[in-house]
């Protein structure tokens, strides 16, 4: 009977510091879950206070702008913007400042070829305004040669008759 105690007592030993060893990873695991959980939580918590601050900074951007009378159009984030993440909200802004900016750079290159047309017709009207003043100058010395010539020609009957009355005389 005694053995048979000894036997019970050794197994029960036994079963005892295998629920112990148990117990203590169990305790590892669940401390090791415990701190990944606190990790996580302090993350969310860290997140949702920038995303506070950053809706905060939204908002009173928005409160200055609509102070400002600025059009609602000029924002830089949308209202709907404000319950997506801000990493989607930042990603589509870039987005749209991307495609802002290649539109107003098609813009700007077809602002560029009208200035260069409008200069290539100032330059043609230069050029057509220099030649009508040449012509001009030109149709007023032979109207000034012209009105010159009559004058001419009467000092010249009047010479010529001057002549003649005193051949007659």
């Amino acid at each position: 009977m005694q053995q048979e105690l000894c036997v019970k007592e050794q197994g029960l030993e036994s079963t005892l510091r295998e629920i112990e060893e148990s117990s203590k990873n169990s305790s590892t695991g669940l401390t090791r879950l415990l701190l990944a959980q606190q990790k996580t939580i302090s993350r969310y918590k860290d997140e949702a206070k920038n995303l506070t601050q950053a809706f905060q900074q939204k908002l009173s951007s928005l409160s200055c702008l609509l102070r400002q009378d600025t059009p609602l159009l000029l924002l830089m984030f949308r209202v709907s913007d404000l319950d997506r993440p801000l990493s989607i909200t930042l990603r589509s802004e870039l987005n749209r400042q991307k495609q802002r900016a290649q539109e107003l750079e098609i813009q700007m290159e077809a602002d560029h070829q009208k200035i260069l047309e409008y200069e290539r017709q100032v330059s043609e009207q230069q050029e057509k305004n220099t030649r009508l003043q040449r012509r001009l100058t030109q149709a007023e010395q032979r109207a000034a040669s012209v009105s010159q010539q009559p004058s001419v020609i009467s000092q010249r009957r009047k010479a010529a008759s001057m002549m003649d009355l005193e051949t007659l005389s």
